[in-house]
């Protein structure tokens, strides 16, 4: 195609845009929600007990009345045709609650009580596997009063050590009251069987699972080995062990040498420990990393995140920064403070993704609903008036001071607030507003005047957010998030946001949550612009209004590509390197369609603004191996620019691969294209899901698991 073709092309597509006439449906949905808050904290670093109280009448906190299952009662709008979108693509849309139990750097499970702990802590291992499947582990108090402790590393896959401890767990743990377990991401020694928690110390009176970083461990092992102390492993969290194991030599009492062996901690913790003389209580302390505290029918569980507990309790108490707590197994029986209980969501736990083959292909097919949930069906734009209701931004008006935004995300998350970034400026909602790297962000990155940070995390868990939000604080800086995990640590520290309801993903790469975040990033922007009353560019609002009243449907449709998606993997299954190219809204869409590719089919991606490659990496192009390029091509303002790039990697003998809401645009230079719904500003986000369904059969080509990538975690809370 030479140039006068692309302006035909291109004219072709002026001309059908302007006939183009897209309708909202919509239905009245009454939806009674209520909300629970989480409050303060005991006094650290005494020992603390904690019982499980019924729940207090619920009061709404700043985050508002716009999740799902938390706020006030009133009725809202929900989008029409979402489940029959799904089932057009041919997936099941049951919503009915079954019985199975669901599986989260870390994970960290505990139990006391007079059931069976094996199959407590197996599960739990099982629920938060994807928080790291390096290693995995459990000890136990025998009946004869010794540690009995049962580690391995993963050794064929990335995620053998589950089955291998599952296989020898029940003989060597069962009928055991008491116990802790760990699945592991590995950060201070290799992925080793001697390396996997549990850790004991040096003459095997205490063992202790920790999630974390210790940051001062070399010099601790230092010191107690020149104090006696043999060390087995290479990690930071055998140095906890021993130090403990050293108090312990001081004559201090359990509880004591706990509590003065976290005094002398720096870093961040989250630490279970039980010793062989004491069957009847765990020690847990809490310094940076999350740990949860449930109770039941005279049992106690033990937990880094809710859905380890879901099976057994319906709520749950958090400790806090800085608190050591006793677990007896009495219960929890005298409570120092005052603190109300912190629900769990009433969703269904599922350990298989069934029907679906892998959670990341399930998690893909549930956009259509995770984005209607984002939108709480409609009931975040108000039916009259077309105005956005965010209940967490209603009541936090003084965000309305705010002249210049930075977006602090890392990963998908980041990408995602570039797409948030370019639709702030094309309503121009702020004086400035830019996305930033949460791992970069240092003082001198915030804006002088009128500031404001708006942070982005799925979990609410990410260290890198977490540091940034305390750098935000440091300097007194207006401070908002947007996140999925309800009650998570992001969420407490801001105080004020906006929840994804994306549900939980269980696959390592995130999908559903990017979508569900540019979605959430929509709205944030339209509620700025409304209540600022601009005057400037009122149909821009409107228009992405109206694309987010689409948005679940369109992302059903969009997933009838999935056929085209498997075709084209077959052919990309060999390449060495990949790119995927965008521009303006498709800039941040091609990064993080890049980054899938890379996560999960171990493919070299690389993610380029759309007119970039002829500024260096033209070179990386090897005509011989057809260099397969990727690019979302859109009837847009940059149709123009993006045909122009298409005929250079063409001339350089690139395979191209077009996503495209105008064929008529690209069936002339493409070797292969897929056609998605056009869709106003909310186009480009709809090209995700392509690349998403690329990056999973890629992986399934190549026999990789696309679920448990090496070397990946789901939550990240480590340096």
């Amino acid at each position: 195609m030479n140039c006068s073709g692309v302006m035909r092309a291109y004219r072709r597509l002026v001309d059908a845009q302007k006939k183009r006439i897209a309708g909202s449906y919509y239905f009245m949905y009454p939806k009674w929600i209520h909300s629970s808050i989480i409050a303060a904290s005991a006094n650290a670093p005494k020992p603390t007990s904690i019982i499980s109280l019924p729940s207090p009448p619920p009061s709404r906190g700043s985050w508002g009345d716009e999740r799902n299952t938390y706020g006030s009662k009133y009725d809202c709008w929900a989008i029409m045709g979402t489940f029959a979108a799904v089932a057009a693509a041919g997936v099941a849309t049951s919503i009915v609650s079954t019985n199975k139990s669901d599986a989260r750097c870390c994970g960290i499970v505990g139990y006391i009580g007079t059931g069976n702990v094996e199959p407590v802590l197996m599960e739990g291992i099982e629920i938060l596997q994807n928080r790291g499947y390096d290693s995995c582990g459990m000890t136990t108090i025998g009946n004869d009063g010794q540690l009995v402790t049962t580690k391995f590393a993963s050794r064929g896959t990335t995620s053998d050590c589950i089955q291998l401890l599952k296989k020898e767990a029940a003989a060597h743990h069962g009928g055991h009251h008491i116990g802790i377990a760990h699945t592991r991401w590995a950060t201070h020694g290799a992925k080793t069987d001697t390396n996997a928690h549990p850790h004991m110390d040096w003459k095997r009176r205490i063992s202790l699972v920790h999630n974390g970083t210790i940051d001062n461990f070399a010099q601790l092992k230092k010191d107690l080995i020149a104090k006696g102390c043999i060390f087995m492993t290479e990690t930071d969290s055998e140095v906890i062990a021993n130090l403990i194991g050293y108090k312990l030599d001081l004559g201090l009492s359990f509880e004591d040498a706990v509590a003065e062996s976290v005094s002398q901690l720096q870093g961040t913790w989250g630490l279970c420990v039980i010793h062989k003389d004491y069957p009847d209580r765990i020690v847990l302390a809490r310094n940076g990393s999350p740990l949860l505290v449930g109770s039941s029918d005279g049992q106690v569980f033990v937990a880094s995140e809710p859905a380890a507990l879901a099976r057994h309790t319906s709520q749950y108490l958090m400790l806090q920064d800085g608190e050591i707590a006793i677990v007896t197994s009495k219960g929890i029986d005298q409570l120092l403070e005052s603190r109300d209980m912190h629900r769990i969501s009433a969703e269904t736990v599922e350990t298989s993704p069934d029907p679906f083959p892998h959670w990341t292909l399930k998690e893909i097919f549930e956009q259509p609903q995770s984005l209607a949930r984002a939108l709480n069906y409609g009931g975040r734009i108000m039916a009259h008036g077309n105005r956005v209701k965010l209940g967490g931004l209603d009541q936090n008006k003084d965000l309305l001071a705010i002249r210049n935004l930075l977006l602090a995300g890392c990963g998908t998350s980041l990408y995602a607030g570039m797409y948030g970034e370019q639709l702030m400026q094309w309503l121009a909602c702020f004086d400035q507003v830019r996305a930033i790297d949460a791992t970069e962000l240092e003082q001198h990155s915030l804006p002088k005047h009128d500031a404001g940070i708006l942070l982005l995390s799925q979990s609410g868990e990410t260290l890198d957010t977490i540091r940034a939000c305390q750098i935000a604080d440091e300097h007194a800086v207006r401070k908002f998030s947007i996140v999925n995990s309800v009650g998570s640590l992001l969420a407490r520290m801001t105080s004020c946001g906006v929840y994804l309801n994306a549900g939980r993903e269980v696959a390592v790469a995130s999908t559903k949550a990017f979508t569900s975040q540019v979605t959430v990033l929509a709205l944030v922007s339209s509620w700025f612009w409304q209540n600022l009353r601009s005057e400037e560019y009122p149909d821009r609002c409107n228009a992405l209004l109206d694309a987010l009243h689409r948005l679940p449907v369109y992302a059903g449709m969009t997933l009838n590509a999935h056929g085209a998606c498997k075709r084209i993997a077959e052919k990309l299954k060999d390449a060495q390197t990949l790119f995927v190219l965008g521009k303006g809204f498709g800039y941040p869409v091609a990064l993080e369609g890049a980054l899938k590719i890379k996560e999960i089919s171990y493919i070299h991606a690389e993610g380029f603004a759309g007119g970039a490659l002829k500024h260096g990496p033209f070179a990386l192009i090897d005509d011989k191996a057809r260099t397969p390029v990727v690019m979302i091509v859109l009837g847009d303002q940059h149709a123009a620019l993006m045909l122009n790039a298409a005929q250079q990697v063409k001339a350089r003998g690139a395979y191209l691969i077009c996503l495209t809401d105008f064929p008529e645009l690209v069936q002339d230079v493409a070797d292969d294209y897929i056609v998605i719904p056009s869709n106003g500003p909310l186009t480009a986000l709809l090209a995700a899901i392509p690349l998403q369904l690329l990056a999973y059969e890629l992986s399934v080509a190549k026999g990789i698991n696309p679920d448990k990538p090496r070397g990946l975690a789901k939550t990240v809370t480590v340096s």
